[in-house]
């Protein structure tokens, strides 16, 4: 009914630019083979849209925490995925094959194959090509391996990720490049004492650096599945990005984001788009912008930022354009 609202509980603050490095999402790789089947589109009303809403704005933003894995600087890295990044710069320094700082950095080696014990159980195995020995180029390649690895530090990896890079141009020393590069996760699931994070699937990252204080970002991929604890969902065709200013304090950062999402959490597929592009400082959730999610039927959900803390839901029940119901809310509640 028009007008209707809802207040929503808050849960704790999760900070959204720093798990969303960017909800990067858009081309990737993709193949053939036996006919698909068609999707039956979510059904979209009053009581669904804002577990829909949560589903989909995690979604894209777990997808973005991906880019974390190469440590890429100019937004941040956090979580597990981040703490991985990390972890893997440690295991290359014990082979004497400490990677330079920065996204690039991780191709200045030439590795293995080779199998280390992690420091509290299980083993990590990593390799790397690189065509030239003095500076990473197209075709240059690092990969890891995981069994059951315990940092020991309360994180534990198990699966394994390869980056391959497709182009790079730029100063290396001073860390202002232009980078892309595909990364392709499998069965990656990371475990600390906050819960388990799953990752499979192959995306595009590229990054630029190459104009300090902004640099941006972007992730996409034709499927990518990411899941936390209970939770799966998987997008797809999806493209996100984002950039950041870190001549501002405290900096400000815009993201862009595109795709569709499958989720444990829903019957059916929805497509989402961000038609405003989102706004934000610091570490703050954004305080402009709008994400315009489709079901079933033309039904939609558009989620207006108010401010930094507070959204609004639109929500058109039978596709008609017209407003059937508004949600009034806050960032923190549709994260829950």
């Amino acid at each position: 009914m028009p007008g209707e609202d809802n207040a929503m509980t808050p849960p704790t603050k999760t900070l959204f630019i720093a798990a969303l490095i960017t909800s990067l999402t858009a081309c990737g790789g993709g193949g053939g083979g036996s006919a698909s089947v068609a999707t039956a589109f979510a059904k979209i009303d009053f009581e669904s849209a804002p577990a829909i809403t949560g589903a989909v704005v995690e979604a894209a933003l777990q997808s973005g925490d991906i880019a974390d894995l190469i440590d890429a600087d100019p937004l941040g890295a956090s979580g597990e995925i981040g703490t991985l990044g990390k972890t893997g710069r440690y295991y290359l320094g014990k082979l004497g094959a400490t990677p330079g700082a920065g996204p690039a950095g991780w191709f200045q080696a030439q590795i293995g194959p080779l199998t280390l014990d992690c420091e509290a159980g299980g083993t990590v195995t990593l390799s790397g090509e690189q065509n030239d020995p003095n500076t990473p180029t197209s075709g240059d390649s690092i990969s890891m391996s995981f069994d059951n690895c315990d940092s020991g530090a309360g994180e534990t990896a198990d699966g394994s990720f390869e980056f391959v890079i497709d182009s790079i141009s730029g100063n290396l020393d001073s860390g202002e490049v232009v980078l892309s590069v595909a990364m392709i996760v499998s069965n990656l699931t990371l475990t600390d004492g906050s819960g388990t994070e799953f990752i499979d699937g192959r995306v595009n990252v590229e990054i630029d650096t190459s104009q300090p204080p902004q640099s941006s970002i972007s992730v996409s991929g034709d499927s990518l599945t990411v899941g936390e604890d209970a939770v799966t969902r998987t997008l797809a065709d999806f493209i996100t990005r984002a950039t950041t200013d870190s001549g501002i304090a405290p900096p400000a950062y815009t993201i862009a984001s595109s795709g569709s999402v499958m989720s444990s959490e829903f019957d059916g597929e929805i497509t989402y788009s961000t038609p405003v592009t989102f706004e934000g400082s610091g570490d703050d959730n954004p305080y402009v912008g709008e994400f315009l999610i489709r079901g079933d039927g033309g039904a939609s959900i558009r989620l207006i930022a108010l401010d930094n803390v507070f959204v609004r839901l639109l929500i058109d029940e039978d596709g008609d354009g017209a407003e059937d119901h508004t949600i009034d809310t806050t960032w923190d509640a549709i994260r829950d």
